[in-house]
């Protein structure tokens, strides 16, 4: 049996196809009509309420059960679609009333809702999670009037997803380990930063009851391959779904088995949780109908990166959809910082990604107020508003992440009122910005790895325009590896030359020190972030050129050595200060930048052939700063040279009580001491 659920286009309407088959328990469906308690469990969630509980309008009828703390399922919706502009809202009043926000429908429609007779929709929250809110409501915006609505009370228990721990046997079976398995519905089971080396002949997803052995079932990835083994996998965000007829709460173990040579690559337990309040698992199925689609587009990147946006009637939102190949990084797009020319500076953004800890959409408004990463105590660089003292006005509509196709939908105002962000013109040309980075450890946008070209214009006003079809490009093949670099080993009374460089991409930065960096980084004798060896007693000589303009701070690194493996002292709260300690103080020279014109990192098998691609900018009168260090006995093994003002520029040092005779091989380092000297350019 299937229920049409809002959603994807049938003849007009728009909805998602939901098979009643694919519910995960084994009862019978429930009824609505049927009497029950509030927080009641059942295939559709828990029990909120029934929008007849409460007198109502134009014939609102529907249950409503929370499939998880930002979704809810309604059963049995029905409406007469005769209200002049009614929309599924919900707010933080005591009872329905103006202030509130829509909730859309799951394409991320804010159209007012039709006509509905007996319908099932399945609705999630654009921001925040229910216990956030005291009520969904049939709202009429035109006239202020609640058509029906039902309370969400305090201290409901909403279903959740259970954290099943770490994967990973002991010691480790070709190198399979996550940081953490978990459950989110009765059928979708998460690993968190999987790794596993790809080398087992015949290796799958396996569940089963008991223990792990050959007789158990195979969980196919994707879904749709049951066939294909497992590839590599380097801390990668995998979604499995258990097969028809298994749940999460019938099943005894999840993991990894090889099944040519009947070998547990690692499992974790399932029967040691409670697991009784889990959400339950709703396949989306689309239908043959053709989708919706906005009323323009432009392309950024061919065949990467596309914006799409559309006016509402009233002209007084946005409404805008990210649509990219680059489903790990995060895509920024919004005004420009000047009305003549397009100019990150002062550019209002909308930044939009999908988090890899939970594989859900974020959506975060930006003002860059500085060429700098963002300082938090200070709300200095690439900051979200609500740092810098102003409003988060980015709704999160939507978001839909598969086969590597990353679509996220947001809406923001035309008019804001935040003079922190910039109005959305319809009348003409309006000049733009926009870039493609990853997320950093603290949660905020990194320095782009791809960025706007020259100036860019969009009309937002223009009548229709399209792009071509973004196809999708299978599943990710997980991470690259990083680029080899040789390590520094001196004896003594040697001198490091230490200048700032691009961070190199996936390849680069993220890849070695396994964490996003900026998008710049120290070079160290030419080299991106080396390890250096040094050894107890002996002295050694850093030369700084990382600039010492503060007035500049995208250009202003500071040099210091720590025992913090982040760095970026100076934008510490006081708090984080005592936990940190400084073995060399912060020393600032005259800047010497490695630039280049490839934002295509990633792209190079090699550092080298990477590195060829650089060029180092020099002021003609450089002078350096000068650091020497004389390594204590007290020096911990392992150290950090950093930035002093921002966090994840540097890397590792290691302290020990003798040199040793190993060494990098020579024509590498040779090239490398070499090319320090090369691809020079002075600037005034």
């Amino acid at each position: 049996m299937d229920i049409l659920v809002k959603g994807t286009t049938v003849m007009g309407r728009d909805f998602i196809t939901i098979r009643q088959s694919q519910f995960s328990r084994s009862v019978l469906p429930v009824d609505y009509h049927i009497p029950m308690t509030m927080g009641a469990q059942t295939e559709f969630g828990n029990l909120i309420g029934r929008f007849t509980d409460l007198p109502t309008l134009h014939d609102v009828e529907g249950a409503v059960y929370a499939v998880d703390e930002r979704t809810f399922y309604v059963r049995g919706f029905s409406y007469d679609g005769t209200g002049p502009a009614a929309y599924f809202y919900t707010g933080t009043t005591p009872d329905p009333a103006n202030g509130g926000i829509i909730i859309p429908l799951e394409d991320g429609n804010l159209e007012k809702l039709g006509s509905y007779n007996n319908e099932d929709l399945l609705v999630t929250l654009p921001n925040g999670v229910l216990r956030n809110y005291n009520w969904i409501s049939i709202w009429c915006e035109s006239v202020s009037v609640d058509f029906g609505h039902v309370k969400l009370p305090p201290g409901f228990t909403y279903p959740s997803p259970v954290s099943l721990g770490y994967l990973g046997e002991n010691p480790l079976v070709h190198q399979v380990e996550a940081d953490d398995v978990i459950v989110l519905n009765s059928r979708e089971i998460q690993f968190v930063r999987l790794s596993y080396d790809g080398a087992g002949p015949g290796a799958y997803f396996w569940t089963g009851a008991g223990t792990p052995d050959s007789g158990d079932t195979r969980v196919p990835h994707p879904a749709n391959q049951p066939n294909q083994i497992l590839p590599r996998y380097s801390n990668d965000a995998v979604t499995i779904i258990l097969p028809e007829g298994f749940t999460a709460e019938n099943v005894d173990f999840i993991g990894i088995w090889c099944e040519r040579v009947n070998q547990n690559f690692g499992h974790v337990s399932t029967s040691n949780f409670d697991l009784t309040n889990i959400p339950p698992y709703i396949e989306r199925v689309e239908t043959t109908a053709p989708t919706t689609s906005l009323d323009n587009c432009k392309v950024l990147v061919p065949d990467r990166f596309h914006i799409a946006w559309t006016i509402d009637r009233s002209k007084t939102r946005y409404l805008g959809v990210s649509r990219s190949h680059f489903s790990e990084e995060y895509l920024a797009f919004g005004i420009s910082g000047s009305s003549s020319a397009t100019l990150m500076m002062g550019s209002d953004v909308a930044v939009v990604w999908f988090d890899p800890s939970d594989s859900q959409p974020r959506a975060v408004d930006y003002h860059l107020n500085d060429y700098s990463q963002c300082i938090p105590e200070e709300g200095i660089g690439a900051c979200p508003d609500n740092i810098q003292g102003g409003a988060d006005n980015v709704q999160l509509i939507s978001g839909e992440l598969k086969d590597g196709l990353a679509t996220i939908t947001i809406e923001r105002p035309l008019n804001p009122s935040d003079p922190l962000d910039s109005e959305i013109i319809t009348t003409g040309d309006v000049y733009v910005s926009w870039g493609i980075g990853f997320i950093n450890p603290t949660g905020h946008a990194a320095k782009h790895e791809i960025r706007t070209s020259g100036d860019l214009t969009v009309d937002f006003g223009r009548t229709s325009s399209q792009c071509p079809v973004l196809r999708t490009s299978g599943s990710s093949a997980g991470s690259q590896e990083p680029w080899y670099r040789p390590y520094l080993r001196e004896e003594g009374n040697a001198t490091f030359l230490a200048v700032i460089g691009p961070s190199g991409g996936q390849r680069g930065y993220q890849g070695i020190a396994n964490q996003v960096g900026w998008g710049l980084a120290w070079y160290i004798n030419g080299i991106l972030i080396p390890e250096i060896h040094v050894v107890r007693g002996n002295t050694y000589t850093f030369e700084i050129f990382g600039g010492n303009d503060r007035n500049f701070l995208g250009s202003y690194h500071p040099f210091y050595i720590t025992d913090d493996k982040d760095g970026g002292y100076g934008q510490k709260t006081d708090a984080e200060k005592q936990l940190e300690t400084i073995y060399a103080p912060p020393v600032e020279g005259h800047l010497c930048e490695y630039q280049t014109g490839s934002y295509q990192p990633d792209a190079f098998n090699d550092f080298l052939s990477y590195k060829s691609t650089l060029k180092l900018i020099c002021p003609r009168r450089t002078v350096p700063g000068i650091l020497v260090w004389t390594v204590d006995e007290d020096t911990p093994d392992t150290v950090y040279y950093q930035c002093y003002q921002h966090k994840f520029f540097g890397w590792k040092i290691h302290v020990s009580n003798k040199t040793s005779t190993t060494t990098a091989p020579l024509s590498f380092l040779l090239v490398f001491i070499l090319a320090v000297f090369t691809n020079i350019f002075f600037s005034d």
